[in-house]
């Protein structure tokens, strides 16, 4: 395939991705990066179209082919790396980046870049380099992530896009020094178009994923977190609970259940409303939560009842958190006029071998019971009869 035809099918691609990450740009106007993604694919449309027109249809001046469209190309990487800075929320001012853009196309009107497109090349290529190495490494960064996956397939295309880079543009260096003497000049330069329209479609492929999988993992965490406190719900709890039960016995490690609800809530609903009622149920996570660790889980498993789980704990150390958590619920009122002071009950299980979760959570159920039955605001174990 000729080069001209390479660079006409670059401006299909370029004008397809264009409009559709348009569309989905204006249909997800809460992802916000998508952006420096959209204008990543206008610079590309740009880059395409005026190579085009001056391949087929009408020389264009310097200033437009090579100096604009090698300008628009870098830019469109740059874009990229800067979506992407934005999609992971890391800090610092991206747009201003974009304002070396500028910078670049002066220089592309300097004699000594008119000179050769070997110089072009010596201007153009360490830049694009240094913009797929920034997403590469922010990418990788993150590969641990939910979106670990899309993050590895990105980075696997900037460094196919450097590699050609690379490769393509040293060999045209050595060339245009009189190194190497070949006849392939021309197939090199087909190939390096090929290899543009390569990355093009991957990259966008890779937009478009991202977007999709972003989607998907917001519905997944909407269908499994509660609306009020944004924790785990109860839906979510047999799946969660089985894996930390088999990871546990792989171990032989104990884990512990904390079943605990709020002592006497249906009077603070009855007496100041449910809104007030919404505020201590969000007070009692909020210390929950602090009381916790990074890996233990937390559950709302009913309307003012919670459970925790917590991995490789072993009884007595499930007790010293229940009193832990206990005591500051109790130490802690809530924040309202009059101030409202909570209690909670909470009962206790453990297991160091495989348990069915509805049978642990049985247990940690029965010993509390016992806790509401001794008075309230007590930690009870469950003891096997």
């Amino acid at each position: 395939m000729d080069v001209l035809t390479l660079t006409i099918v670059n401006a299909f691609i370029a004008v397809t991705f264009t409009a559709l990450l348009t569309l989905q740009y204006k249909a997800q106007r809460q992802y916000r990066y998508q952006r420096y993604f959209v204008l990543a694919a206008v610079l590309m449309l740009v880059n395409a179209l005026t190579s085009a027109i001056h391949g087929s249809i009408a020389t264009l001046p310097y200033w437009v082919v090579p100096a604009l469209s090698n300008t628009c190309s870098v830019g469109a990487h740059l874009a990229l790396a800067c979506g992407i800075h934005r999609h992971l929320n890391l800090p610092a001012k991206r747009q201003w980046l974009l304002l070396l853009l500028i910078p670049l196309f002066l220089i592309q009107l300097t004699d000594f870049a008119a000179g050769s497109t070997a110089y072009r090349m010596l201007i153009a290529i360490p830049l694009v380099a240094l913009f797929n190495l920034w997403s590469i490494s922010m990418l990788w960064r993150q590969r641990h992530s939910e979106l670990g996956a899309v993050y590895l397939a990105f980075s696997a295309v900037f460094a196919f896009n450097i590699f050609q880079f690379i490769l393509r543009s040293a060999y045209m260096l050595l060339e245009h020094f009189q190194v190497v003497h070949t006849q392939h000049s021309a197939l090199i330069h087909s190939i390096g178009f090929f290899s543009l329209t390569a990355f093009a479609i991957l990259i966008f492929g890779c937009v478009i994923m991202l977007s999709h999988s972003q989607q998907r993992i917001a519905l997944m965490h909407i269908s499994e977190r509660d609306a009020l406190t944004g924790l785990l719900n109860r839906r979510s709890l047999k799946a969660r609970l089985t894996s930390e039960l088999n990871r546990s016995e792989r171990s032989g490690k104990t884990l512990s259940l904390l079943l605990f609800d709020i002592d006497h809530f249906k009077q603070i609903n009855d007496r100041h409303g449910h809104r007030i009622g919404d505020m201590a149920i969000g007070h009692v996570v909020d210390i929950a939560s602090e009381q916790l660790r990074d890996y233990d889980l937390l559950f709302r498993y009913g309307g003012e009842e919670f459970l925790i789980c917590l991995p490789d704990t072993a009884e007595e150390t499930a007790v010293l958190i229940a009193n832990r958590l206990r005591k500051a619920v109790e130490l802690n009122t809530l924040s309202t006029e009059p101030k409202i002071a909570m209690t909670v009950s909470i009962g206790i299980s453990s297991t160091s071998a495989f348990t069915e979760p509805d049978e642990l959570i049985e247990q940690a159920d029965i010993a509390l019971y016992q806790a509401k039955q001794n008075g309230r605001n007590q930690v009870v174990v469950y003891q096997q009869l």
